[in-house]
Order: structure tokens, then sequence, then C-alpha cells
């Protein structure tokens, strides 16, 4: 067997996958007014897996529902690269927003 290095490499996914499976958690869960613990059961995922490519999909569009041009794809959250709370989104929160009123 040979040396990956390290569990992150060779468990990423690809962005087609994140994306199919959250538009689909989301049409389950906003759409069809299922809970995550259905939505995931439905789409043979875990719960957390369901609950992140929900949130993946939904901070995708966050800056186009603000009114602003689509920026970089957002860490995932529950996740390593976004520790805590809502991931930084340049297009909302960097410098060239700051002035603007919600």
């Amino acid at each position: 067997m040979t040396k990956r290095g390290g569990p992150y490499p060779h468990l990423r996914l690809d962005l087609g996958v994140k994306v199919r499976d959250g538009v689909a958690a989301v049409d389950l869960v906003l759409g069809q007014g299922r809970s995550f613990r259905e939505a995931a059961a439905a789409l043979d995922l875990s719960l957390t897996t369901c609950w992140r490519r929900f949130w993946f999909v939904m901070d995708m569009g966050t800056p186009e529902r603000h009114g602003c041009k689509p920026g970089p794809i957002p860490p995932q959250r529950g996740t390593r690269a976004c520790p805590r709370g809502r991931p930084w989104m340049p297009t909302l929160d960097g410098p060239a927003q700051k002035g603007r009123v919600r």
C-alpha cells in the first residue's frame, strides 16, 4: 500500500458532488419541509454530511442574494477550513462592502 500523505488530499470531494447533494438537500429541507434527518436518509448521507452540503449550497449563493457579484467558493461549514460561524466571504465582508447598508 502506498502512502497517501495524510487524510485530507485523498478524501477531497469533487465540487459537482457537493453541489448536487447540496441542491437536493435544499430542495428536501426548504422545498418539501423535511427535517435534516429525513433528507439525509433520502439522500443516503449521514446527518452531518447532509447539513454540511445544505449550508455549502446556501453559502455559495449568499453574495448574489445580497446583490453582490459571486465570489470564491466558501469553506464548508463544520470543517477545519471554517472553524466557527459563517464563513468569511470577501464579496460581503471585504473592504469594498464596508460602506454598504443592508
